[in-house]
C-alpha cells in the first residue's frame, strides 16, 4: 500500500532539485573553439619566424684581411703609342695551390726596331715614364716637333723622385762641361744675337750638341729646348737615344734658325718639368737676369727632380765679371759653369 505523500516531502524535493541546478549553473564550463586557437597558432609562427629572420639579417660575422678568398691573378700591363706591351702577372705566392712564376707569366710584346734590345732597366724605364709617339710631320703651336720619335717616357715634377732617369749611367761633355747622369735636357738659346759674328755662336753651340748626343748610349733618354721669347722643343717628353732619334734630333737641331728675343725661365721650367738627371743651360745673354727668388725657384724644381744643372755662357772678350746670376744657377743647383768667348769661336769649315 502506497503511503501518501505529504506536502512537506514534495517542497523538500523541490528544494534540492533547484539547488542542484543553481549549483551546475555556477561550474565554469571551457567550450574549445577550433578556429580560434588556429588563429593563435599562425600568428605565433609568424611572430617568431619574424624574429628569425631580423636576427639572421642583423647578425653577420666579419672577416678580416683575406682569409679564405681565392687566389687571384695580380699583373702590370703598360703600353706604349709605339706599340710595345708589357704585361707581368702571376698568382699569390702564399695561396694554396699557387705555384712559382714560369716564363709563360712574363709576355712581352714590342718592335725590337723602334728601340733598344730588351733589358729590365729598358721594361723599367718604361713603365715609369710616358711613351712619346707622334706623328713624323706633327709640329705643335710650341714650334716643338715629335717628329715619330720613339721609345721616349716623360714625367712631371713631383716629390717622390724622378721619372726618366730609370736607365744605364753615362757620362758626356758640352762645351768642356761633363755631366753624368742616365737622362739630359739641353737648353740653348737661339735669340738673334746668337746670330753674331756670322752666325759663329749658333752654329757651334749646333756642333757641340750634336757632339754630345752622339756620345749618349740607347738606354739614355734626351730631350733638346731651343728657345728665344718662345719655346721650340724637340718633343714634349723625354726620349731614347737610338740612332733613329739620333738622326732625326740632328736634322731639327741643324735646322733651328736663330731669332727673336731671350726668356729664360719659361725654357728653364719646361726643361726640369721633364725631371731629368742633368740639364745643360747655354744663353749668350746675361739679360733679362733672373732675380734672387726666380733662382731660388728654379733651386726648388732641381730639388724635386733632383737635377744638376750646369751652366755655359757665351761672350765677347774675356769674362769681365764672375758670371753673375748664370754661374749662381750653375752653383745653387751643383752643377759647373763654364765661359766661352765667342771671338774665339771659328767658322766651322763646310758648315
Amino acid at each position: 500500500m502506497a503511503t501518501p505523500s505529504t506536502p512537506s516531502t514534495h517542497a523538500n524535493s523541490n528544494a534540492n532539485l533547484d539547488l542542484l541546478h543553481r549549483r551546475d549553473r555556477s561550474l565554469f564550463v571551457f567550450e574549445q573553439k577550433s578556429w580560434s586557437d588556429f588563429r593563435a597558432w599562425i600568428a605565433s609562427c609568424l611572430v617568431h619566424t619574424t624574429l628569425l629572420v631580423v636576427i639572421a639579417l642583423l647578425w653577420r660575422p666579419q672577416t678580416h684581411g683575406t682569409s679564405g678568398e681565392l687566389d687571384r691573378p695580380v699583373g702590370i700591363a703598360h703600353q706604349t703609342n709605339a706599340g710595345d706591351e708589357y704585361l707581368l702577372e702571376g698568382g699569390s705566392s702564399g695561396a694554396s695551390g699557387s705555384s712559382a712564376a714560369t716564363p709563360q707569366s712574363v709576355s712581352l710584346a714590342f718592335d725590337n726596331s723602334s728601340g733598344p734590345p730588351l733589358s729590365m732597366d729598358n721594361i723599367l724605364s718604361e713603365l715609369m715614364g710616358n711613351q712619346t709617339g707622334a706623328n713624323e710631320n706633327n709640329v705643335g703651336q710650341d714650334g716643338s716637333a715629335d717628329a715619330g720619335l720613339t721609345g721616349g717616357g716623360g714625367s712631371s715634377i713631383s716629390a717622390t723622385g724622378r721619372g726618366p732617369g730609370t736607365g744605364k749611367k753615362t757620362k758626356t761633355t758640352f762645351f768642356g762641361v761633363e755631366g753624368s747622369g742616365s737622362s739630359f735636357v739641353y737648353v740653348v738659346d737661339r735669340s738673334d744675337s746668337m746670330n753674331a759674328y756670322e752666325a759663329a755662336p749658333l752654329r757651334n753651340a749646333k756642333r757641340e750638341l750634336l757632339k754630345s748626343l752622339e756620345s749618349l748610349d740607347e738606354y739614355n733618354q734626351f730631350q733638346i729646348v731651343f728657345y728665344n721669347d718662345s719655346l721650340s722643343p724637340l718633343s714634349g717628353k723625354m726620349i731614347f737615344a737610338t740612332d733613329t732619334n739620333k738622326r732625326r734630333a740632328t736634322g731639327f737641331v741643324r735646322g733651328m734658325p736663330g731669332d727673336g728675343g731671350t726668356s729664360h725661365l719659361p725654357a728653364l721650367k719646361q726643361a726640369l718639368a721633364m725631371a731629368p738627371e742633368v740639364l745643360f743651360f747655354l744663353t749668350d745673354a746675361d739679360d733679362p737676369r733672373l732675380t734672387l727668388p726666380q733662382l731660388d725657384d728654379i733651386q726648388r724644381r732641381a730639388e724635386l727632380t733632383r737635377t744638376t744643372i750646369h751652366t755655359i755662357q757665351f761672350n765677347v772678350g774675356p769674362a769681365t765679371n764672375d758670371g753673375s746670376w748664370i754661374r749662381n744657377l750653375a752653383v745653387m743647383n751643383r752643377g759647373t759653369y763654364n765661359y766661352v768667348d765667342v771671338t774665339s769661336i771659328n767658322r766651322i769649315p763646310g758648315e
